[in-house]
């Protein structure tokens, strides 16, 4: 079609890494998870400096209304202060700080790579719809050779028709035959079609867009066992990395719970504040770290609050155990992750290796299926077989191509997902960008 765009897969993976909406607005929430760290880190190890300022109100304007008995004239200059202010900086707190920062941390950390490995995905989609298409595109070529046969047929039963070599019966099953191609063959056009939708979604593209693949998917089994591909799971499975950060978070948030519940002493320097206040025409500066003083002090303090009824249980034991249960529930996800996660390395690899025994029968299938077709069709026309032979070798052909192609993608779906699940972008020693037939 003239008006459809050639597409490598190259060029497909490039164009989705850099014009996928999904993945623009990724670039987004790394800078926002960036700027959430930075300030986890320095709320953590340093004091926080402030520039402060307030005024009095500037009453440079005339009186709207002026009372008769109250009437005393408001100042025409503001009067206020400038500083620079110094919160108190806590010194030790029983590591309660310090379990929050290292919960920040691991939640930042995580962020961070689920995003990386968002755009490893999205590779690997893009992978997987280009393939899909170009599958399709493939089909559409079986049923448009199938369709070229049954034409041949069909203008050849006319002929034996004419010449009465045939029944009319026999035209007719034909003509079946031959709609029934054409039927087949716009069905898929109509589904290549709509799987552009997919791949232009990816892409990032206007949906005004159509693409022509111009690579076809090479068969290439996998080199890895179950084993070897474990390893990688085991290391790098997303789903098993968030199990254990949260676990890791779950157990640092119960932690602090308890601390929180004790009388434990917090222990600040108070660094102060310096101002300068002005008033009219004069100002002066002044330092002090607390009403009346300007010491420089290290201060003990003791705050604490437990409920006796209400919200939070007696003596705040419902927050404890709120924060007890959070912790078991991320002890069995991680579990359960890890039982996914042999399980399903297991169950793909398994699915891997059955469709590549699949793919040597179904290419065995179709190479007989030719031989078997060229041969029916030369004895329809020395008139030495029936229609109903030639209609059933075309429909083999026409199946036995269409399952080649589809065993083809399946295998390689199915090692998309063995990838994604071990968490890497390609195979040691395969590149799927080089999975490509010109």
């Amino acid at each position: 079609d003239d008006k459809t765009v050639p597409i490598s897969l190259q060029d497909a993976i490039e164009g989705g890494l850099r014009r996928n909406y999904q993945e623009l607005t990724r670039k987004y929430e790394f800078q926002l998870n960036e700027i959430f760290y930075k300030d986890a880190h320095e709320d953590f190890y340093y004091p926080k400096l402030s520039l402060t300022m307030a005024t009095t109100g500037d009453h440079f304007v005339e009186n709207f209304y002026r009372d008769i008995d109250n009437n005393a004239s408001s100042s025409k200059v503001p009067s206020g202060y400038v500083g620079l202010e110094m919160d108190d900086y806590t010194l030790f707190n029983w590591g309660k700080d310090y379990l929050e920062y290292l919960n920040n941390k691991e939640t930042y950390n995580r962020t961070k790579s689920n995003l990386r490995e968002d755009k490893r995905d999205l590779r690997l989609d893009i992978i997987d719809q280009y393939f899909y298409l170009a599958a399709l595109n493939q089909s559409v070529r079986i049923y448009k050779k199938q369709l070229s046969h049954a034409s041949f047929i069909y203008r050849l039963a006319k002929e034996k028709l004419t010449l009465r070599k045939i029944k009319t019966q026999e035209f007719y099953e034909v003509k079946a035959m031959f709609l029934g191609a054409h039927k087949d063959y716009h069905q898929s056009l109509y589904e290549f079609d709509k799987a552009q939708e997919s791949l232009i979604e990816l892409l990032g593209e206007d949906h005004n867009t159509a693409y022509r693949t111009i690579n076809t998917l090479k068969y290439k089994p996998i080199s890895l066992n179950s084993i070897e591909s474990l390893k990688f799971v085991m290391d790098n499975n997303r789903s098993l990395l968030n199990a254990r950060a949260q676990m890791n978070i779950s157990n640092r948030s119960y932690e602090k719970s308890q601390k929180d519940n004790l009388p434990l002493p917090k222990f600040d320097i108070k660094l102060g504040t310096y101002r300068r206040t002005f008033s009219g025409g004069a100002y002066s500066d002044d330092y002090e770290t607390f009403a009346g003083s300007k010491n420089v002090e290290l201060a003990a303090s003791l705050n604490m609050r437990w409920t006796l009824y209400g919200s939070g249980g007696f003596l705040n034991s419902r927050v404890q155990e709120s924060a007890y249960y959070s912790k078991k529930i991320s002890e069995l996800n991680l579990r359960d992750s890890h039982r996914q996660a042999h399980y399903l390395n297991r169950l793909t690899h398994s699915k891997v290796k059955r469709l590549e025994k699949r793919f040597k029968a179904v290419l065995a299938e179709r190479s007989n299926a030719r031989k078997v077709f060229d041969q029916v069709i030369d004895n329809y026309i020395s008139g030495k077989t029936k229609v109903t032979n030639v209609k059933q070798t075309l429909e083999e052909l026409k199946l036995a191509s269409v399952e080649y192609q589809t065993t083809k993608y399946n295998h390689l779906v199915e090692k998309l997902n063995l990838a994604k699940l071990m968490g890497v972008d390609d195979f040691p020693g395969e590149k799927f960008e080089r999975l490509v037939e010109k």
